[in-house]
């Protein structure tokens, strides 16, 4: 059968006041999960599921997601004070996820450990994706790829890649769109928000976020899907 897997991508989630619909925006993207047919094996969060850190915020992002039947697997991102193990390495059906932790503290931009990455890869060879919050591309909107990757880091990572021919897909979250690039081979996808949307700005030195369709991705071994919320 073929392995899926589901990606969300920053829900910003903020509580009270100040929550601005992103609660609401959380609960249509567990339900167009939900509606897929068949389920997902298992849903990656790649990052940014609180905007403040607070605990409240994590908590209302627990319960949001309690719908879900299938394992939900997680990794912070630069808005995240998440209390985790670390990176880590799980199994989704006949696809292996190697979740990284590109996150800095105190810092909006990004950092992988190449070293760590390249001893998972090393550990098996079964079909691979390799999520991250922080995308190893650059999107030519200036003010967010400031605060992605630095270039010696998705150079070592495209050269890590291409001899790393089990691994289908790099994922990431971050720059709250939709965007496609190939790296050492190796596709690399990023996912849009089920929040707000950063818009399509090439060239402008900053980024804006606006109230666009948000979606998520749906991952095969072979394919990524845009679907819509």
């Amino acid at each position: 059968m073929t392995t899926i897997l589901a990606q969300i991508s920053d829900p910003h989630m903020r509580v009270g006041p100040e929550d601005q619909g992103s609660a609401a925006a959380l609960v249509r993207a567990v339900e167009a999960v939900l509606a897929l047919d068949p389920l997902p094996d298992a849903v990656l969060i790649s990052g940014d599921l609180a905007d403040t850190g607070a605990t409240a915020e994590y908590e209302r992002v627990r319960e949001l997601l309690t719908p879900l039947p299938m394992p939900v697997h997680v990794l912070p991102g630069n808005h995240d004070r998440l209390d985790w193990d670390g990176p880590y390495a799980a199994d989704v059906g006949g696809l292996r996820l190697i979740a990284c932790d590109t996150t800095k503290p105190g810092e909006d931009d990004g950092w992988l450990d190449l070293e760590w990455l390249e001893a998972q890869l090393a550990a098996s060879p079964a079909p691979t994706i390799v999520a991250m919050h922080h995308p190893p591309l650059l999107t030519g909107i200036g003010g967010l790829d400031a605060i992605g990757l630095p270039a010696e880091q998705r150079a070592a990572l495209g050269a890590l890649l291409a001899r790393s021919p089990h691994v289908r897909r790099v994922v990431a979250g971050h720059v709250h769109r939709a965007a496609f690039a190939t790296l050492g081979g190796c596709a690399v996808t990023t996912c849009p928000s089920t929040n707000q949307q950063a818009k399509l700005e090439i060239g402008t030195p900053g980024f804006t976020i606006v109230s666009e369709p948000p979606a998520f991705l749906v991952h095969t071994a072979d394919v990524a899907h845009v679907q819509p919320v």
